[in-house]
């Protein structure tokens, strides 16, 4: 029988005081409820100056008749816009004896190779890095009143490793200090 619900199911543990202690069963050790990815509140001065960089750029881009680049400008304005007006839905993140179970997704600790914190906005964050490319990075929100727990349970199973910040990184850093979307 498959079962669409959103909560995660719970291992059947009926009839385990018997079997032998050799056998390996999933247990949870901790769970939390938080949003499923960073949020913060926009301003319409946020909304305002993402219009007027993407027509901007559009305009631009229509003198050179970059029609397709014109294309990705206007795709990449509505995620930000959706992204930044749509509040992210809790979701129940649990840390079980085989790993990291998330939006009904189970990451294996031998999936899984360092965590680091991170701090966005006002939230924090673990990010857990796994050994296949995707999805490459996975990120928790932390549950503030839980987070001496999370951080202990994680780096008992994992090592705390913080990469260095790529290219990528520091220059989204520069262009997002020297033009903010909003003070």
């Amino acid at each position: 029988m498959l079962n669409n619900s959103k909560e995660p199911t719970q291992p059947n543990l009926s009839g385990i005081d018997d079997l032998p202690e050799s056998i390996k069963v999933e247990r949870l050790i901790l769970e939390w409820t938080a949003p499923s990815r960073p949020y913060k509140e926009r301003t319409r001065e946020f909304y305002t100056t993402i219009g007027s960089i993407a027509f901007l750029l559009g305009v631009i881009l229509l003198l050179l008749k970059e029609f397709l680049l014109i294309g990705v400008i206007i795709s990449f304005a509505f995620l930000s816009y959706v992204l930044a007006s749509h509040k992210p839905e809790d979701s129940l993140t649990q840390i079980t004896t085989r790993g990291i179970r998330t939006d009904n997704k189970l990451y294996d600790w031998n999936a899984l190779t360092s965590f680091w914190v991170k701090k966005q906005w006002d939230q924090e964050l673990i990010v857990c890095r796994t050994k296949t490319a995707l999805p490459g990075l996975i990120l928790l929100v932390i549950n503030p009143k839980l987070r001496e727990n999370i951080l202990k349970e994680i780096g008992e199973r994992l090592e705390l490793i913080k990469p260095e910040n790529s290219f990528v990184d520091k220059a989204s850093k520069w262009i997002s200090d020297k033009i903010p979307l909003e003070n």
